[in-house]
């Protein structure tokens, strides 16, 4: 069915992510979404990023995220030749994130990765995140909901699909208790 979107996750029950066995299923989606960590790149997400018209690989800006983020664009490059956006999650003004944006920016040019998109560190996200909902139910004016939408908006024109219009509507601004 046109306009589906398929969760994929290899990782199935690593602890870290929920059990992924009940996602929905759609054949032949518009959107499929990989949710793997980098060091879990096994031959059915080979074939799935073979085919993608995007791969987006989050990373936290710490210096402790530098190999297995290596690891896992030398993977998807190897791999298919698709745009590849690079989502930096939790940056900061302090100096882990500066020291590993330079160092990205400097990575960047030597693997030539045109897309670099940054998300801020945010209390909105982890209520987000602690109440299931968009960031945008939160509060869609912060700087963090503003870089979400802005790297949705970026990967959906790579995908060649349409950039969502977003509707002005209230925000919940909820606060976790």
């Amino acid at each position: 069915m046109p306009g589906d979107i398929q969760c994929l996750s290899p990782a199935k029950n690593d602890g870290q992510y929920k059990n992924r066995n009940n996602d929905k299923k759609a054949d032949n989606p518009e959107v499929a979404v990989i949710d793997t960590p980098g060091r879990i790149m096994d031959d059915r997400t080979v074939e799935t990023v073979q085919c993608e018209d995007v791969v987006v690989i989050p990373v936290r800006p710490t210096g402790g995220n530098l190999e297995s983020f290596t690891r896992t664009v030398s993977l998807v490059k190897e791999n298919t030749n698709c745009p590849i956006v690079i989502a930096v999650n939790g940056t900061n003004r302090f100096t882990a994130s500066v020291s590993f944006m330079e160092w990205l920016q400097k990575y960047r040019q030597k693997e030539t990765i045109d897309t670099v998109l940054t998300i801020p560190q945010s209390e909105a996200i982890v209520q987000a995140e602690n109440y299931s909902c968009s960031i945008n139910d939160i509060n869609r004016h912060s700087t963090a909901a503003q870089a979400v939408n802005m790297m949705c908006d970026k990967i959906s024109e790579l995908a060649g699909l349409p950039v969502e219009k977003r509707e002005a509507k209230k925000s919940k601004k909820l606060i976790a208790k």
